[in-house]
């Protein structure tokens, strides 16, 4: 196992470090590890439900030592895709405020009326006329873009409640238009951090508990993949996949003595 020689792990959240509100064992022990053995760790989530800073003051709440660059949201990712290939088109969001305040960091143009694009996060504050408008503004010509694939996100007691893909799914078949997701399992989120930290895909590990996000954007972006069974995925879901993570654990803890 190769492992030692990893330089930068990106990590899921929800089903891999923590579930909901509870950290998983061994996750504290992991992380400082890392940090003894001056290994750089980034929090890759496609939850766009949050902002970073959200984020980070929920991991340090958890305490998680964490700083705005240890962590990359699927709503970041939005925000920088947005800029490179529709800069300051009129978007219409369906979101969350926290989603809507992190693209306008990005200095994203949202409107109500008339937009270009329609952008779909995992939206916890939903309502009907959001879906309605968007559905109007895809019938007549926006680009429909979504921040991340998920159908569904991990809650206490083994529950799951709607995320992203589900969200997407109602408009699509209302409108017939299948949106382009951003975050994982596109490569789009890990390429800007290989880029960033100048990093080849053999120094880079993505950890997360589900194949047909976390380890297909780890496959695709062609880095080493490790999926943990504390969260969505099963040896069923597993095996029932055309994507295979290189390493399977059953939670973070057994990574600790090979890192």
């Amino acid at each position: 196992m190769d492992l030692k020689n990893i330089k930068l792990f990106l990590l899921d959240m929800d089903g891999t470090i923590y579930l909901d509100d509870e950290l998983f064992d061994g996750s504290l022990d992991f992380l400082e590890k890392l940090r003894k053995q001056n290994k750089q760790y980034i929090f890759l989530t496609n939850n766009s439900s949050k902002s970073k800073t959200d984020y980070l003051n929920k991991l340090n709440k958890l305490q998680i030592q964490a700083s705005t660059e240890n962590i990359f949201t699927s709503g970041m990712a939005m925000g920088i895709y947005l800029n490179k290939n529709y800069i300051n088109k009129k978007v219409y969001l369906v979101g969350t405020k926290a989603l809507e305040n992190e693209l306008k960091e990005y200095n994203i143009n949202l409107v109500q009326e008339n937009p270009e694009i329609v952008v779909v996060g995992f939206d916890r504050e939903l309502n009907y006329q959001k879906l309605e408008k968007a559905c109007e503004f895809i019938d007549n010509g926006a680009i429909f873009l979504a921040t991340n694939i998920d159908y569904v996100c991990p809650i206490k007691n083994k529950r799951y409640i709607p995320d992203c893909g589900s969200i997407c799914k109602m408009i699509t078949t209302a409108t017939s238009k299948e949106p382009k997701f951003i975050g994982k399992p596109e490569p789009d989120m890990i390429n800007i951090i290989k880029e960033q930290y100048n990093l080849r895909g053999e120094e880079i590990a993505m950890v997360g508990d589900r194949v047909y996000t976390d380890i297909a954007c780890g496959y695709n972006a062609k880095v080493k993949t490790i999926c943990v069974l504390s969260g969505e995925s099963t040896m069923e879901t597993i095996n029932q996949s055309n994507i295979k993570p290189d390493y399977i654990f059953n939670s973070i803890i057994d990574l600790i003595d090979l890192i």
